[in-house]
């Protein structure tokens, strides 16, 4: 008999057996004939993730950040970072050669700032002021990172 939390298939509130654990088997054997993973992807992965974590702190997004302060039909995004070392703010607004990324931050100086997608990686480096701009940006999912001194501090994905 089905219940309201097994999703009304028979056996489905019941622990994996073996008759489970072998359709799943079969499932990952289709998906690596059709669909196989690169040959070194988890090594690749491991080690770098083992290299960012060292001195890697994720910076939380800081809700109350609102889009103030705007001109006339500007439809400019800002978004707000805060961690232990860093506060990183950023403006993003779409044009017609790409999107523009200024982004702010504190403490202020020059800092080495990355923005990382899956594709491609871009440089740059703050001003004085903490102040740094990348510009013609394809639309896409991102992440910055920020060096301050021997810290990384790096954001959840954004979308550009």
């Amino acid at each position: 008999m089905s219940t309201a939390n097994d999703g009304g298939f028979p056996g489905a509130a019941e622990p994996l057996d073996d008759h489970d654990f072998r359709l799943l088997d079969n499932v990952r054997e289709v998906y690596e004939t059709i669909d196989p993973m690169p040959a070194g992807l988890l090594d690749d992965i491991r080690f770098s993730i083992a290299v960012q974590e060292l001195n890697m702190e994720v910076a939380r997004e800081s809700p109350g950040l609102l889009a103030v302060g705007t001109r006339g039909e500007d439809d400019r995004r800002l978004l707000g970072f805060e961690s232990t070392s860093a506060t990183i703010t950023i403006g993003l607004q779409a044009g017609e050669d790409g999107v523009r990324l200024d982004g702010w931050l504190t403490p202020p100086g020059a800092h080495e700032v990355e923005l990382r997608s899956p594709h491609r990686n871009w440089t740059t480096e703050s001003d004085e002021r903490g102040r740094f701009v990348l510009d013609r940006l394809p639309h896409m999912k991102a992440y910055l990172t920020v060096h301050i001194g021997t810290v990384a501090v790096t954001t959840p994905t954004i979308e550009l």
